[in-house]
């Protein structure tokens, strides 16, 4: 089933079934399942060590579970490579920005859309026409989405020497030039002030409405969180303790002893 046909069905775009996820005796994730609906923003919180980035890398197939799966469009995508996920449609940002910090803005957009990209090393080495027409197009696309992101005015500096919030921005760029279905944010609030959270949320929402594109928000900053997502998923000590909408959530005596009874 196409991830469009799981949407016209009333079905999940992504779905996370009874995952469980060992590292030697510690159980990271213990049999945590929830949906994502085609056009929602899924906040993803817990407290430290709570197992939300255990589950995000498995969602991006940078961890493998131990049992369980994971399905997009209801296939299952267990058996994909890493690099291969950008290809259906899944993309995503990293807590710990993945940037290469001495190329440019430009050139860093560029390389997310190569993923998905037909060319290869020597294709490219040689020079074809067609590796040419393509370089042409993810060109256009990056620079369509620098306009779209207000960054067109750093797309030649080296992303290395930009503010903290500005190469924030140069990564959900880089996520989207793959032209995902489903966006997987990591900790994207890391780091930045009150106003750039607050663009953050915009942003996000902005993305989504416009764009239609489906997004996993993992997150601290709980005010984030609640402002921006359609449904909220809370984890403690790797099992899912809550979901809901953010005011369901909240009202979870279990998430407020977990979590938001940190005073956060």
């Amino acid at each position: 089933m196409s991830s469009a046909d799981s949407a016209k069905n009333g079905t999940a775009l992504l779905e996370v079934d009874n995952v469980i996820v060992r590292f030697g005796g510690i159980v990271a994730l213990d049999g945590v399942t929830f949906n994502m609906k085609q056009g929602d923003i899924v906040g993803l919180i817990g407290p430290n060590g709570a197992g939300k980035t255990t589950c995000f890398n498995c969602l991006s197939r940078l961890y493998t579970p131990n049992s369980g799966d994971v399905r997009f469009g209801g296939q299952s995508i267990l058996g994909l490579p890493p690099h291969k996920i950008a290809n259906i449609g899944i993309g995503r940002t990293f807590q710990n920005l993945a940037l290469f910090s001495s190329m440019s803005v430009l050139d860093n957009v560029m390389i997310g859309g190569h993923s998905v990209t037909k060319s290869d090393f020597l294709s490219n080495a040689l020079r074809l026409p067609w590796t040419r027409k393509e370089e042409r197009q993810l060109e256009e696309n990056a620079w369509s989405l620098l306009e779209y992101l207000g960054l067109q005015q750093y797309a030649y500096q080296t992303v290395g020497g930009l503010p903290f919030g500005t190469q924030k921005r140069v990564e959900i760029a880089r996520a989207l030039s793959s032209d995902p279905k489903v966006l997987l944010l990591d900790e994207p609030a890391g780091g930045l002030n009150h106003e750039e959270v607050e663009e953050l949320g915009g942003l996000i929402k902005q993305i989504r409405d416009e764009r239609a594109i489906t997004v996993l928000l993992v997150e601290h900053h709980m005010s984030l969180v609640m402002s921006v997502s359609d449904h909220v998923v809370a984890m403690n000590f790797g099992r899912k303790i809550s979901e809901g909408t953010p005011a369901e959530v909240q009202a979870d005596p279990e998430v407020i002893q977990a979590y938001l009874g940190t005073g956060e």
